[in-house]
């Protein structure tokens, strides 16, 4: 389960369950009796790791029960989502330190959410599996910084409407960029198992949307995109295919 798809599990995994039309507890079923209709790939996959490293579907009900108690915790914030979206784009250089200020102390707590599904991974992970996760998810309070830093410099960027428009009009791009990484990605491919050749894909696709960054003046975002995923590269070779700097001699 350390493939591409796990190191968005706490974005995505709750959302994929309740779109599946799935309960996400069934207090009559057994742990060794889930009724997986309707379900998708991604949790009939969660589901067979969790039952290959303990045995039962215990552990994977465990998982279900603590994204239900991520869901309610998240929950709590939507005022708080509905308010940052309408005040970001009314921001103006004068009001976007109250406004950073403001919302990013709020990122904490939200992040905090997480951590009961986090620990409920455990055993349906091998360790160096749940270390991507782990890594992962570890990454994002420093993303959170580096977005708030210098009252958001980086993020108030795409406050301009001229930005806005360029990027607007630029997403079809960076939707071709994704779509590239997609085809020639093999999601089966466990990231702890990354070639050069697979890790050639993830910086082609950095700089192909980085171009499409570059063309609105939005360069500086890309340096978000690369906290988390810098990360978790650096757990697989790919972090040993880098190039070292050279140093002069003379």
């Amino acid at each position: 389960m350390s493939k591409l798809s796990i190191t968005l599990l706490f974005i995505g995994f709750s959302l994929l369950v309740v779109c599946d039309g799935s309960p996400l507890s069934d207090e009559n079923s057994e742990p060794d009796e889930i009724d997986t209709t309707g379900w998708s790939g991604f949790s009939l996959k969660l589901i067979n790791e969790c039952k290959q490293n303990t045995g039962s579907n215990a552990a994977f009900l465990s998982v279900l029960e603590s994204v239900e108690k991520t869901v309610t915790c998240v929950s709590q914030f939507d005022t708080v989502r509905q308010n940052l979206k309408f005040d970001f784009f009314q921001m103006i250089n004068a009001t976007r330190g109250a406004f950073f200020t403001k919302y990013c102390p709020e990122a904490r707590p939200f992040l905090s959410c997480f951590d009961g599904a986090l620990a409920s991974l455990r055993p349906c992970l091998k360790e160096r599996e749940f270390n991507f996760v782990k890594t992962f998810i570890e990454s994002i309070p420093e993303t959170v910084d580096l977005a708030c830093k210098n009252d958001g410099e980086i993020l108030f960027q795409l406050s301009d409407e001229t930005r806005q428009e360029c990027f607007r009009q630029r997403f079809e791009q960076l939707s071709m960029c994704a779509d590239v990484a997609k085809r020639t990605w093999n999601f089966d491919l466990d990231f702890s198992e990354l070639m050069q050749g697979h890790c050639s894909i993830i910086t082609d696709y950095r700089e192909c949307a980085k171009e499409q960054l570059d063309a609105c003046n939005l360069s500086d975002i890309i340096s978000i995109y690369d906290v988390p995923m810098n990360a978790i590269l650096g757990l697989t070779s790919c972090a040993k295919n880098k190039e070292e700097p050279q140093v002069e001699t003379h």
